[in-house]
């Protein structure tokens, strides 16, 4: 009897060992591939920034970490397809500020406190207010002088429901302005619609127009951040040009299911700040859309972000009458 009982045991232990080796939970994190979610399209400055980060992440945390983009409603498809997902550290969330646009917008009922932030890795300073050169001003303040003067003239080309169309409406309301806000898609046809002259000004990032503004195709009004770019610093902000509130930088974040285990987390970001830290990864960074590695840990991005949306969500009146 008793032989049979330690059979038993022995067969019992030796299919828990099986079961456990099995499980992602019990392995080390990582054991296998985290896949990470970019809400938008392939090819923008959002996803190649996701693919930069992980290829260098991948050789910190020795497993694949595939780009899987979920596009649609302003991101909100891509954010709830991790903020569902299983908390064990295999889906993660990366995005940028304007993850906070859809609850500001009443599009959804959370917020960013609805993950759990692994932290920041980069900062999008670059952000410019850009005209062509026939538009009949060539610096920010003959361009409010001519937007005073004509109410409802100029057009500002953007994209409903975003970041575009947030900072055209803080534009308008900081400098005490009435343009006319235009729904034109996002960067390529902003960019087509201005090289065109079939509008007045937009908002993009520096690299995105770098080769028309050195053509003098375009002409940099402003730089929307607290201090010049030094990757381009003869660009002066709107900020210097009185209008002391209109900041608007992105930062670029990965986030995980609320639920997911602190140690997890702290792995993932404790790799995240090695390759922040890499000079390779800043290079390589710097190079492609101009960006600042930034490293923000949890807690601190989890700080940071507040402070942003509480700026952001200032303007929600103005936002959702449009």
């Amino acid at each position: 009897m008793k032989k049979k009982i330690a059979v038993v045991l022995a067969t019992a232990i030796a299919a828990s060992m099986v079961f456990t080796g099995c499980s992602k939970k019990e392995d080390t994190y990582p054991s296998d591939s985290i896949q990470i979610v970019v809400p938008v399209k392939a090819g923008g400055d959002t996803d190649a920034n996701a693919r930069l980060l992980t290829k260098y992440m991948e050789k910190e945390l020795g497993v694949a970490m595939p780009v899987v983009n979920v596009s649609g409603s302003s991101g909100t498809i891509g954010m709830e397809q991790v903020r569902s997902a299983e908390p064990d550290g295999y889906n993660a969330l990366f995005f940028h500020t304007e993850a906070m646009l859809p609850e500001i917008a009443e599009l959804v009922d959370y917020q960013l406190d609805a993950f759990k932030m692994a932290g920041v890795c980069l900062q999008a300073n670059t952000t410019l207010l850009v005209t062509h050169k026939d538009s009949g001003f060539s610096t920010f303040q003959e361009f409010i002088d001519q937007a005073k003067a004509n109410p409802g003239k100029l057009e500002f080309g953007m994209a409903v429901g975003g970041y575009p169309q947030l900072v055209g409406l803080a534009l308008e309301k900081e400098a005490g302005i009435d343009l006319n806000l235009v729904d034109i898609g996002g960067n390529a046809d902003k960019v087509a619609a201005l090289a065109g002259h079939n509008t007045d000004i937009i908002n993009v990032e520096y690299a995105v127009v770098k080769d028309y503004l050195e053509t003098g195709e375009f002409v940099a009004l402003a730089v929307l951040n607290d201090e010049r770019n030094p990757l381009f610093p003869d660009i002066p902000t709107a900020k210097e040009q009185g209008l002391d509130n209109m900041v608007f930088g992105k930062f670029f974040f990965v986030a995980f299911p609320k639920e997911t285990p602190d140690d997890i987390v702290n792995t993932f970001s404790a790799a995240m700040k090695k390759v922040v830290e890499n000079p390779e990864f800043v290079k390589a960074a710097e190079d492609s859309y101009a960006l600042t590695p930034v490293y923000m840990d949890p807690k601190e991005a989890t700080e940071y972000a507040q402070q942003v949306y509480d700026k952001l969500n200032s303007y929600k009146d103005l936002f959702v009458a449009q």
